[in-house]
């Protein structure tokens, strides 16, 4: 056995014996060790995230600009709550995005959360405003919006409504976001509105951004 094998074992055992004789240790103890990656993808499944990025990520993810952004956004303080990942299709974003869920469970202490943390824009645009997933999108404190911009507009704004409501959530309570669009600043202006831009761009002085991203697709 090794050496931190061994210490974590004595550290479980420890944990067991106080909650046993009723030290006030309330929690589950869960094991020290790393997780495999079959326990992070079962937890990244959970969450929503499609199984075809799940694969890319285990099979090794390419060093790219919106990679890079997510791993600078991972250090930013609760006041940079939103990362806007904006450009055409194929150069990661998606990817990216998922990869920050992906270290948030393996960093996690204790059982990973089993909430729904990856929505498509399309899924989001069919909860209403009184539906319970709203409430579930609002509570998590860590989401991915994927490829904002391809959902159905409908005439009446509820749509824009459900989508104001829930970044004002968010931004009110510091839970981090990140969205994945494939429309630049302007369009997305115009697409959504200055109140829900207005909300975004308070982050960007604390570690959240815009990104637009360009390049040659990594589909190709």
């Amino acid at each position: 056995m090794d050496s931190a094998t061994g210490i974590s074992k004595r550290v479980l055992e420890f944990a067991e014996k106080i909650k046993e004789e009723g030290w006030g240790c309330e929690d589950d103890v869960y094991s020290v060790k790393e997780r495999s990656t079959s326990d992070l993808s079962t937890y990244a499944l959970k969450q929503g995230m499609p199984q075809r990025i799940i694969d890319t990520i285990v099979g090794g993810c390419s060093d790219t600009p919106a990679m890079q952004a997510v791993s600078k956004f991972l250090e930013a303080p609760r006041e940079g709550w939103c990362l806007v990942l904006g450009g055409p299709k194929g150069l990661g974003k998606s990817t990216a995005a998922a990869y920050y869920l992906w270290k948030k469970i393996l960093d996690s202490e204790g059982e990973p959360s089993s909430k729904m943390r990856w929505w498509t824009a399309a899924r989001v645009s069919r909860v209403s405003s009184y539906n319970q997933e709203l409430e579930k999108m609002m509570q998590v404190s860590v989401m991915v919006i994927d490829d904002l911009g391809v959902e159905y507009m409908d005439k009446n704004g509820h749509f824009s409504h459900r989508l104001d409501e829930l970044i004002d959530d968010r931004y009110s309570n510091y839970k981090k976001t990140i969205i994945t669009t494939n429309l630049n600043k302007k369009d997305f202006q115009a697409r959504y509105g200055n109140r829900v831009t207005d909300r975004i761009r308070e982050g960007f002085k604390h570690g959240g951004d815009y990104l637009e991203f360009s390049g040659r697709s990594l589909r190709a």
